[in-house]
């Protein structure tokens, strides 16, 4: 680590809770946990702690965004856990003090062994309308002997730009397609109006985008915090109200229903919006699968096949925040949910890759990297 940097290492057991018996039960998972402190890749704000975003390398250094400015892009290496700071994706004044005003997603376009081409999300701060927007830029970081990161093109921008005083559920998770293209996830910034289509843009959507070209897939989202591209299926995990968490299977051209229905409950009658069906998804796309009470979904990854996972190897791993645990989920025919088991790992998780062998790196609000792999 970095000098003045505290460094912490623990293995432990994590508790796990089956999901429902089926004919061919899957085995009981059981973790192993390396745990690293890494606090200054840690978001801190008026809103609380948030952890970092994170995106692999292909020598497997990892890069960690986030920090006390919210946009500063660290470059991190496990094998002797030193940690560089890259440089800042964005300017103080795209910001105010609160931990959700940070880089929300990395992706790595092309990379070379000192240099890459990335994309960067986050809800940026717009000082003369007093509103926010989620936005996309290219950037160009350099791992040599003078790191630097130099922004490039606005691939996305959100609209409208929301008032500060409702901003919530940014997502901004993004999925790479190629090197050229990628799926990006916008929340309904807690947009009072959110269920006007002629007023909503492209709040509550997931979009394709390229320097070139946007292009709107679904809509009727409220914070998709996660997403995934297996062949052509890509899946997001979403935060409902109250209840009504969702794993979707995004297809072109579909409305998923928020803010008309969910499986949740309504907040007080004072919250920014008010499901007309609650409790229900009549008339709208239903999810995959869905969770009540709330577990407060982030990212989403997918083990690798034939690896040290054994029967569960190729299944979709889910992030949570409010239930501290990862939620492995067996997919059948890719379109249909299996058994799922949700592991306890007693940290609120952010974000989630995955190394080639089947690591699963995790970032977490406590300002923790965690190496999980399964229990032999």
């Amino acid at each position: 680590m970095r000098k003045g940097l505290l460094t912490a290492t623990a293995v432990l057991v994590a508790t796990i809770f089956p999901a429902t018996t089926s004919a061919a039960e899957l085995p009981e998972i059981k973790l192993s946990i390396q745990s690293i402190d890494t606090p200054t890749a840690q978001v801190q704000g008026s809103n609380g702690e948030r952890g970092a975003a994170i995106a692999r390398l292909a020598d497997g250094r990892l890069l960690l965004g986030g920090g006390s400015t919210g946009f500063t892009l660290f470059l991190y290496d496990l094998t002797n856990q030193q940690q560089i700071t890259i440089g800042r994706a964005a300017a103080a004044s795209e910001r105010i003090n609160d931990s959700r005003f940070a880089i929300t997603d990395i992706s790595v376009l092309t990379q070379t062994a000192e240099t890459a081409q990335l994309l960067i999300s986050y809800p940026r701060f717009n000082s003369e309308g007093r509103c926010v927007t989620v936005v996309v830029y290219s950037y160009r970081a350099n791992f040599g002997a003078q790191p630097s990161l130099k922004r490039g093109k606005m691939w996305f921008q959100s609209k409208p730009c929301v008032a500060i005083s409702a901003v919530q559920h940014a997502a901004g998770r993004m999925e790479l397609i190629d090197a050229k293209s990628a799926y990006l996830t916008i929340g309904d910034l807690g947009y009072p109006e959110i269920g006007d289509k002629t007023k909503r843009g492209t709040l509550g959507t997931v979009m394709k985008i390229s320097a070139k070209k946007v292009t709107q897939i679904s809509s009727g989202h409220r914070n998709a915090q996660g997403i995934l591209l297996i062949g052509k299926d890509l899946y997001t995990s979403e935060h409902g109200p109250r209840g009504g968490d969702e794993l979707n299977l995004i297809q072109q051209g579909i409305d998923y229903g928020w803010p008309t229905v969910t499986y949740g409950e309504r907040y007080s009658p004072g919250d920014y919006v008010s499901p007309t069906n609650p409790e229900s998804h009549n008339g709208f796309r239903k999810p995959l699968t869905y969770w009540v009470p709330s577990v407060a979904p982030t990212e989403l990854i997918q083990l690798p096949a034939a690896s040290a996972w054994g029967q569960w190897s190729s299944s979709i791993v889910m992030g949570t925040l409010r239930e501290e645990s990862l939620i492995f989920i067996q997919m059948n025919n890719k379109r249909v949910v299996g058994q799922m088991q949700t592991v306890n790992v007693y940290e609120r998780i952010r974000d989630l890759d995955v190394t080639k062998d089947g690591s699963i790196i995790a970032t977490t609000d406590s300002g923790k990297l965690l190496v999980i792999n399964p229990l032999s």
